[in-house]
């Protein structure tokens, strides 16, 4: 892996835009063209900026592409609050993919409501041929979650700390643009970033497009969150999963995501003593992780796949 520093905010090799139900993702590049693809996606309030040093750290290895969500940075922005529900940041998803790699599975990763988003991909029917493993960071599967508080509903008082930020969320939701504003400006992040991640300073790889960027992440929640807790569907998945929990996050706690170990054929869950933002104040540690399980998955494929004689 090559060599960075946290300091370092390093540049993409390639840019180019995909259009996608109308609207224009901006979409960014590191590495080899030719080698294995791998898809990060970027949480609420954030942009491809957040996976720089990561996607930096893997490009021996992959091809590293990310793209700024609708809504967030050089993306385009919906006017409707509809087009900022899952199925349409999934539909994104399968353009940049269908895009970059259209005869090639690609190994993907989310971070945040990012991996909220890849977990509606995943569940999708052409996720079996077009995705071949996912790394979910911060971010359970809303259904699931929501199947689960359906069950323990009647036997089990919730207190508002066990669900985290998904409750706080939820009132974020309901009228996001003021409260963002107010509460998260970059100096609050990037204050949150050094404090949470136990570094000192910690590059928060804010964009200029901050104000939109938080508007349009308090609309993906708004469009959301609730809706799925609500009204969870049944969302089963075929791809690896690996859960990458963050044992001292104190936004998402780490039993939020038991609520997928049903749904879920292949998965894996790996345990580790840092903060919610892990792509900027642990970055070794996501690329290490990401890079080994896709190791791992190279080795099954290889274990069970015939040989020609």
């Amino acid at each position: 892996m090559t060599n960075l520093l946290h300091t370092d905010t390093p540049r993409p090799d390639r840019q180019w835009t995909v259009t996608a139900d109308g609207a224009d993702l901006a979409v960014f590049e590191w590495g080899d063209p030719a080698a294995e693809p791998l898809v990060l996606v970027h949480g609420l309030t954030d942009t491809h900026r957040v996976w720089a040093t990561v996607a930096a750290l893997l490009t021996d290895g992959f091809r590293v592409i990310t793209y700024d969500v609708r809504g967030h940075g050089r993306s385009a922005t919906p006017a409707l609050l509809a087009e900022f529900r899952l199925d349409r940041l999934a539909a994104d998803f399968f353009a940049v993919i269908d895009a970059a790699s259209p005869k090639r599975p690609v190994h993907t990763c989310g971070h945040g409501w990012g991996a909220v988003q890849l977990w509606e991909a995943v569940c999708d029917p052409r996720a079996n041929t077009r995705i071949a493993s996912f790394t979910a960071i911060s971010g359970p599967n809303l259904d699931h979650l929501g199947l689960w508080l359906r069950a323990v509903a009647p036997h089990v008082r919730l207190r508002a700390s066990e669900l985290g930020w998904w409750l706080r969320g939820a009132r974020w939701s309901l009228d996001p643009v003021p409260v963002a504003r107010r509460l998260y400006p970059p100096r609050v992040r990037t204050l949150l970033v050094e404090r949470l991640g136990g570094l000192s300073p910690v590059p928060a790889r804010i964009a200029r497009t901050w104000r939109t960027d938080l508007v349009a992440g308090g609309r993906i929640a708004q469009a959301n969150l609730l809706h799925h807790l609500r009204r969870p569907r049944v969302r089963r998945t075929a791809v690896p999963v690996q859960l990458l929990v963050d044992s001292t996050d104190p936004f998402v706690p780490a039993a939020l995501y038991d609520t997928s170990t049903r749904w879920v054929d292949r998965l894996w869950r790996c345990a580790v003593p840092a903060d919610h933002w892990l792509p900027v104040t642990e970055p070794l540690l996501v690329a290490e992780a990401i890079a080994n399980f896709v190791d791992d998955m190279r080795a099954d494929k290889s274990a069970i796949t015939p040989r020609s004689s």
